[in-house]
């Protein structure tokens, strides 16, 4: 194979695990990141850490990056689809492929398409399908979009798990928020479940029943139902708000994904992710624990 560039503009979880699976597979890949987050603390130690154990090179400029690779990720958060698309596309050159794997609605998607096919650039709409914390590189992803089809046989030559659903950007991004609907819901009802049944200290006996109940579900992926969503709530907040625009698009009822917004807002304003410095605790108690220390902070 061919030597290939690929940056990563957010360099969070996803990019990490990404990135620490593609320079795993041996062959002939150059990785390359830009984050605001870089340095700037709590933030910073872990970015960079992360960045260490894959083998990627922490740029200072978005510009920088964009001239160094051949594929760019945009990794950020929904609310910055079409800012960052703004920002970046003057810098793109035709026939660079620019691959946006942020959770946003399909409105979002084709709006930054919009935008990125004014330099030439290819756009692809990308939704994650699985758990990158499970399946790293390998995490199966669903893509549309102009440069899609070729995205994804560039990549799935490097082991990656990648479907193509044709040239229109949004079809990638509709089948993502019809699935979160179910997967940010759960997990919300999961939490506001745990938290009601801890005033009644029954926190660990409710969990066991669930668990039973859910036969065939692995308890520690129900156990990151709770301790990585409360870290990653803002940006899910962010999803489930492309999630509702389309449902009232739809004019269809928003009930829980609205509710489900609100949890995560919740999650938001408590600050866990800055308590936990953004990295997920192992167990859900310690989430219990934080939300009391953090309530009677605040009396």
């Amino acid at each position: 194979m061919e030597e290939l560039n690929i940056g990563f503009i957010g360099y969070g979880e996803a990019a990490f695990n990404i990135t620490k699976g593609l320079n795993s597979e041996g062959s002939k890949i150059s990785i390359f990141a830009y984050d605001k987050f870089a340095d700037k603390e709590p933030y910073s130690e872990v970015i960079r850490k992360r960045a260490l154990e894959a083998n990627v090179n922490i740029l200072g400029d978005i510009k920088e990056l964009l001239e160094k690779v051949d594929i760019v990720f945009c990794a950020v958060s929904a609310d910055m689809v079409v800012p960052i698309a703004e920002e970046i596309q003057p810098y793109l050159r035709i026939g660079q492929i620019y691959a946006d794997i942020n959770a946003a609605s399909p409105i979002a998607k084709k709006k930054a398409a919009e935008i990125i096919s004014k330099s030439g650039a290819l756009y692809v709409d990308i939704s994650v399908m699985a758990s990158v914390l499970v399946y790293g590189h390998k995490v199966p992803l669903v893509v549309s979009g102009k440069g899609a089809r070729q995205f994804a046989d560039i990549l799935n030559k490097y082991n990656m798990s990648i479907k193509y659903y044709g040239e229109e950007p949004g079809n990638a991004s509709a089948i993502k928020m019809f699935r979160s609907i179910f997967m940010k819901g759960i997990a919300m009802l999961l939490l506001e479940t745990i938290v009601a049944s801890h005033k009644y200290g029954m926190e660990d006996d409710v969990w066991d029943s669930i668990l039973e109940t859910l036969t065939g579900s692995y308890p520690e992926r129900i156990n990151q139902w709770i301790t990585r969503t409360v870290i990653h709530s803002e940006r899910r907040e962010h999803e489930m708000e492309e999630v509702v625009s389309l449902l009232n698009e739809l004019k269809t009822d928003d009930i829980m994904s609205t509710a489900t917004k609100n949890k995560m807002k919740w999650c938001t304003d408590l600050g866990l992710r800055e308590y936990f410095k953004g990295i997920p605790p192992k167990d859900f108690h310690e989430v219990l624990n934080a939300i009391d220390n953090m309530k009677k902070n605040k009396k």
